[in-house]
């Protein structure tokens, strides 16, 4: 939970006052890289275009004066009050940055769930401004380190509503956090950025331009933002060599939806967009939907032979609301190699699509690779791993945007992730809510050490279905036979599988398989323990119902509860004598909101806890 930051003394050694919002990674991650002093507070009072007490003026003064420094809001009135510049805002050049805070305006909160519970009252729309002629003209422009923009509403400029670009050194340690980019102040209606076509643009840009030298754009955090409505990307991250654009992250924001999440206010290209040799940025914890082209897109440039690499897309909600209702995007749900409907540009290796995104009701694949045909090795290694994907209307995994692509025999081709072969399922046998699942994969590297992921499966008229729900992995023999027991399936439902080999390739889904043949004869698997141990739910986060398994070394009396983040029980899973061995047990809570919740295992004065995190 985020909280609106408070009043700061004007101390030597002292942070800036919206630092009291960071958690976790990002608070560490800005107090060891920056040590900076707060040099002036500037007030603006007004809404003017400039002169005393605008925020143009503030900007002007921030940037001259050494020191980091914040700019605060005490316009009389209830607001909200837009600010409407005749001419573009100057850009933040001080390297030791400035703070423009919103939320110091007397009514804005960010709540305590930005974006959707933010209350903002400071607009600054761009309709007044004429043409840039060429030039760039962001809400706010950007070009030195440790800035911090939060709690403004930035609507209407004719490029990005924030550019953060490296242009004589690096844009680096800059923190974005809950604005409304590309919508009014309600959250609800779009006032999209980025109608100037003749530029990339995004409601968030950050780049290093072609020709900039050897600039850097690194480890800035954009968080917890609502990034709608905008007439290009809602994130644009891009970069060039010599110059580098890596270590960025993207996390909790609303990307294509309105303020609660439920209804489309899409963007009008891909929600996030990471190209031309971006990598090591980092996407996690987002709602993007609704947008117009892909939900995610990750491309190079095949003409200079540039990758993008090793970007990693996790705890995603890409192609749903946030009551998980469909809300998908137009096109891919994640592509790799393809940008909207005529961009095939490939050149994208070593990503991570997972662990734990939920990828669904996408208007074509769930997950695309495709390779540019200039190179053999330009789409390779791109893992896509513990993910929850169906009800796509494409495939759920694509390899080379052509449907299914069917094994061959030693696997000898090449192509996107390597045309990588499917695992066969064999056999399914099921008895007592456990299901024996055999298989083998034909691989031509090393099978014993791929990893196989079995999923319960979404079929669809390709008959290779899209893996909804993620159960458990196995490792393959020399040979590449593999066998795995899961829980959580019942008669009724299908079965698909993955291989990622070695070189982390990872395969389109397999052949869908029907779970079959029940008969209640008692549980197959009851394994001896010499210890207690819980283990971790499965999947974590979900959203209907995960399965929680736990050994016991002896019989006796067992319980397994679960409390809320306040230490209130929610509910009662096991209350009984149990027998000693392995046992398996799904949780399906039928009134829990989204939260984080925890699962206490109590047996013969031994207790252990473990954290379990749902997602409606």
């Amino acid at each position: 939970m985020k909280k609106v930051p408070g009043e700061l003394d004007t101390g030597e050694s002292r942070w800036p006052e919206p630092l009291v919002l960071l958690v976790g990674s990002a608070l560490v991650f800005l107090l060891v890289a920056c040590q900076l002093a707060i040099a002036a507070t500037f007030t603006v009072t007004n809404t003017n275009s400039m002169g005393p007490g605008s925020l143009e003026d503030a900007i002007i003064r921030a940037d001259t004066m050494p020191g980091h420094d914040i700019i605060r809001f005490n316009i009389p009135g209830v607001g909200p009050h837009i600010i409407r510049p005749l001419s573009p805002l100057s850009p933040l050049v001080d390297p030791s940055g400035v703070t423009i805070n919103g939320f110091t305006q007397s009514g804005a909160s960010p709540g305590s769930n930005p974006p959707s519970s933010a209350i903002l009252k400071i607009e600054l729309d761009g309709r007044n401004l004429g043409p840039g002629h060429g030039l760039p003209v962001p809400g706010f422009f950007i070009l030195s380190s440790n800035n911090v923009i939060q709690g403004i509403v930035i609507d209407s400029f004719e490029n990005d509503g924030i550019r953060i670009q490296a242009v004589q050194d690096t844009a680096s340690f800059n923190y974005i956090f809950c604005n409304f980019i590309g919508t009014d102040r309600t959250g609800s209606v779009a006032r999209g950025n980025g109608y100037d076509q003749e530029m990339p643009s995004a409601g968030i840009n950050i780049l290093v331009r072609p020709g900039s030298g050897e600039m850097y754009a690194t480890k800035n955090i954009i968080d917890a933002n609502l990034i709608s409505g905008n007439h290009c990307d809602g994130i644009r991250i891009s970069g060039f060599p010599p110059g580098d654009i890596f270590s960025n992250r993207i996390l909790n924001n609303y990307i294509g939806t309105d303020i609660s999440g439920n209804t489309d206010l899409g963007n009008k290209y891909s929600g996030v967009y990471i190209g031309e040799g971006a990598h090591n940025n980092v996407v996690r914890g987002n709602l993007i939907s609704g947008n117009e082209f892909e939900g995610v897109c990750i491309v190079g440039n095949a003409s200079l032979g540039v990758l993008s690499r090793q970007n990693v897309i996790e705890e995603n909600i890409i192609g749903l609301s946030a009551a998980f209702a469909p809300l998908p995007n137009g096109r891919d749900g994640v592509s790799i190699g393809v940008e909207g409907a005529t961009g095939e540009i490939g050149w994208a290796i070593a990503n991570e699509i997972g662990p734990n995104n939920v990828i669904a009701y996408n208007g074509r694949n769930g997950v695309l690779v495709w390779e540019h045909p200039n190179s053999p090795s330009n789409a390779d290694q791109n893992r896509i791993s513990e993910n929850s994907i169906y009800d796509n209307v494409g495939l759920g995994i694509d390899l080379g945007d052509n449907g299914v692509t069917f094994n061959d025999l030693k696997d000898p081709d090449s192509g996107p992730n390597e045309e990588l072969n499917f695992p066969e399922i064999t056999s399914i046998t099921y008895d007592a809510g456990l299901a024996t699942i055999t298989g083998t994969v034909d691989i031509d590297v090393a099978p014993s050490r791929a990893v196989i992921e079995v999923f319960r499966a979404s079929p669809d008229p390709a008959n290779h279905g899209e893996g909804d729900l993620f159960l458990d992995s196995a490792e393959p023999d020399t040979g590449g036979n593999w066998t795995v027991v899961v829980a959580g399936l019942s008669s009724s439902d299908f079965v698909t599988t993955t291989v990622t080999d070695l070189k982390l390739n990872t395969s389109e889904f397999s052949r869908v398989e029907a779970v079959v043949g029940v008969e209640e004869q008692g549980s197959r698997l009851n394994v001896e323990r010499s210890t207690f141990e819980l283990l971790q739910n499965e999947p974590n986060p979900f959203h209907s119902r995960t399965v929680i398994s736990y050994s016991l070394p002896v019989a006796g009396g067992v319980t397994l509860r679960v409390y809320d983040i306040a230490g209130r029980l929610v509910d009662t899973i096991v209350d009984g004598e149990q027998k000693a061995g392995v046992h398996r047990v799904e949780w399906s809570p039928k009134q829990a909101s989204s939260a984080i919740y925890f699962y206490r295992l109590e047996a013969r004065n031994h207790f252990e806890m473990k954290k379990m995190i749902l997602l409606r």
